[in-house]
């Protein structure tokens, strides 16, 4: 029972921790962490809460981890909760909804590298799984193996030069997986499905980051439309 009972306190304790440390990442980003300023915040030292973390690295880790786990279980369930042919747009408007969100847990994962942080395989992992859902979506639009009936490109016949961009990046895929092994689990996707998917995963979050850091700010326009305008582009395969 008094084992059960100091469980719960630590779980409640780091858990409080991290609420608070979110409340700094807002307010001061990464930089404003601080182990000591937790401590005080909830009333304690920092040596005591040092006996809950480690480190900050810890506590930044902890605070990575859940939210790559947030944002992968919200894609996967609007993937889940879609029709198939709606799957890919419920993805991406998803990943925009949890980013305008919390837009300081997004920047955590997606904004300016920790200088001197680095991230423990669990979260390439989790970042892995996340890819496998765009992966998924993305198969669920157009033509997922690029040939078409015409025997060409997805748009029939190209020149050379129009072919070459997506050889470079076949081939740049290529060697990457060779060197790293796959981005997803589970079943190895053609070489179109992964370019399609990098493309997605860039271009969708280029004007996430850009909208949460309120770079349209003063521009006039709904940076809503944009993003919808890059999703038709995208189930397009333009």
């Amino acid at each position: 029972m008094a084992t059960a009972r100091r469980e719960r306190y630590r779980k409640q304790t780091r858990e409080e921790a991290k609420a608070v440390a979110l409340a700094q990442l807002a307010e001061s980003g990464t930089a404003g962490i601080s182990v000591n300023a937790i401590a005080k915040a909830m009333g304690m030292t920092g040596p005591a809460l040092y006996r809950y973390f480690a480190s900050r690295d810890e506590l930044l880790t902890e605070l990575i981890t859940d939210t790559y786990r947030d944002l992968a279980e919200t894609l996967a369930q609007a993937v889940a909760d879609a029709a198939p042919a709606d799957r890919f747009r419920a993805m991406a408007r998803a990943m925009r909804d949890w980013a305008k969100r919390q837009p300081d847990r997004y920047l955590l994962i997606y904004g300016t590298p920790v200088p001197g942080y680095h991230a423990p395989p669990e979260t390439a992992e989790i970042a892995a799984g996340m890819m496998r859902t765009i992966f998924d979506a993305c198969s669920t639009v157009g033509d997922a193996d690029g040939a078409t009936a015409h025997g060409g490109t997805a748009h029939g016949a190209a020149t050379s030069h129009e072919q070459q961009p997506l050889t470079e990046l076949e081939a740049e895929l290529a060697r990457h997986l060779e060197g790293v092994g796959s981005w997803v689990p589970g079943e190895e996707p053609g070489g179109e499905l992964k370019g399609r998917a990098l493309r997605t995963w860039t271009r969708l979050h280029g004007v996430i980051s850009l909208d949460v850091q309120g770079q349209f700010t003063g521009m006039g326009f709904d940076p809503s439309v944009l993003f919808e305008a890059e999703i038709d582009a995208l189930v397009r395969g333009g």
